[in-house]
């Protein structure tokens, strides 16, 4: 299976190599190794090799170099926190806990090396033990050109005639703030087949300046039991069934809840690509929020299959590729529908320009399009029955400003085709938040 799964994204993937066309001539790292071979036991050169590496997102190859430098100079501390740092940030905890025991056994620590070393030490344990949670928290502002999604024209459908759009449902700008949270708790129960009890919590609150009755709020919870179920096959197949629940409110009322079963599956091909498939079937029970209209039609079931394939291209370039549909069954038969749904989204860390802020930079650059049929007209606006092209274009940059502190900007367009004049509009938000991770 492993094999035609790989021939099968071949071809595609084939032709992303072939259209980026041919690599630079020499990168930083290769013009930093050529000056190590000079002198190869020369500290600051090793240094600058290492930092080349990291810029260019070969955290792995800086690991070595850091590795051999830690048994040349042992008596340096600021060396083993470097590795460890960087063993944290390929994932690899416990390797990273022993090497900040290692800077504070150093003999020329100091106490703010210390301080630190003991912190990073404490967290890398945290993330090691059997049953350990990790997450974050953001908090930010965002500003839309049309908030409250209005509908392009000024003349719509109305009982199968045109009138005029009501002055509510005009396009409105907007800011509002918005804050979240996402916990994820594992609990590793030390089996040979890797079964770990994977919990996570999502919070979403956004409140507008002027379109109160836009204002949300949103829980998302999963209860997983993840587990590998041929345990021979080297960690390349895990199964995980799951629960899924949520909770909405908006405009200070209670919205929906709801919840169902699902099932993911990924299969890692090696440390570079990973396919990930899943299915959920969720049921949501919507109150009436008279603000909104008449909430309570959308009652009923929703299905979503998925599957996602991410490559690391190279080392810091990140390729993200899913394709997905949708079933949603509600009160009404004009509001059911079935959905095809494909995205694609690149990711690239890059060296920071600010040097106060040497950790490296992200940005990223995401497109999706998702087409819904619905399963009947609604008599209430036209004879015709809907169907809506969304298309969305993501891009955000996020500044690191230390190991648990980031800074987001996202810019995203928006836009519903639909063949009924009614549901035609676009929106373009710029946003920016803070997030702390831990």
């Amino acid at each position: 299976m492993r094999g035609l799964v790989l021939r099968a994204f071949a071809v595609v993937w084939l032709g992303v190599l072939v259209a980026a066309g041919p690599a630079s001539a020499e990168t930083a790292s290769e013009a930093a190794f050529a000056e190590l071979l000079k002198d190869p036991g020369n500290l600051d050169k090793n240094l600058v090799y290492a930092k080349a590496l990291v810029a260019e997102g070969d955290v792995e190859g800086a690991i070595a170099v850091l590795e051999r430098l830690v048994l040349l100079y042992p008596d340096h501390a600021q060396l083993h926190v470097t590795l460890g740092e960087l063993y944290q940030r390929a994932g690899s905890d416990a390797a990273a806990a022993q090497a900040y025991a290692a800077a504070l056994a150093a003999p020329n620590t100091t106490p703010a090396i210390k301080a630190q070393a003991e912190a990073l030490r404490k967290q890398a344990l945290n993330k090691t033990a059997p049953s350990h949670f990790s997450g974050s928290v953001f908090l930010g502002m965002q500003y839309q050109t049309n908030a409250n999604a209005g509908p392009y024209a000024d003349v719509i459908f109305s009982q199968r005639n045109h009138a005029g759009r009501p002055h509510a449902e005009r396009p409105s700008e907007d800011v509002s703030g918005v804050m979240g949270f996402n916990v994820n708790h594992t609990l590793d129960f030390g089996r040979q087949d890797g079964m770990a009890l994977e919990s996570r919590l999502t919070g979403f609150g956004q409140l507008y300046d002027e379109n109160s009755k836009l204002d949300t709020g949103r829980i998302n919870g999963q209860v997983a039991l993840g587990f590998y179920p041929f345990p021979a096959d080297g960690g390349f197949f895990r199964l995980t069934p799951r629960v899924n629940f949520e909770a909405a409110s908006a405009d200070g009322e209670w919205l929906d809840g709801g919840g169902g079963p699902g099932i993911g599956a990924r299969l890692k091909f090696n440390e570079a690509l990973t396919l990930d498939l899943g299915y959920d079937a969720v049921y949501r029970n919507y109150d009436r929020v008279s603000s909104l209209g008449h909430t309570e039609d959308y009652t009923g079931f929703q299905q979503d299959g998925t599957m996602t394939l991410t490559w690391l291209a190279r080392p810091g370039t990140t390729l993200i590729g899913s394709v997905g549909g949708r079933s949603a069954g509600t009160e009404h038969d004009s509001l059911d529908y079935a959905a095809f749904s494909a995205a694609l989204a690149g990711y690239q860390t890059y060296s920071s320009p600010v040097a106060f802020l040497p950790r490296n930079w992200l940005v990223g650059l995401s497109a999706a399009y998702e087409h819904r049929w619905y399963e009947a007209a609604d008599p209430h606006i036209d004879g015709n029955t809907r169907r809506d092209s969304i298309w969305q274009f993501d891009l955000v940059n996020s500044i690191p400003l230390s190991e648990s502190w980031s800074l987001n900007q996202q810019v995203e367009y928006l836009m519903d085709d639909s063949n009924l004049r009614n549901y035609t509009y676009d929106n373009v938000t710029v946003a920016m938040s803070a997030r702390w991770r831990f």
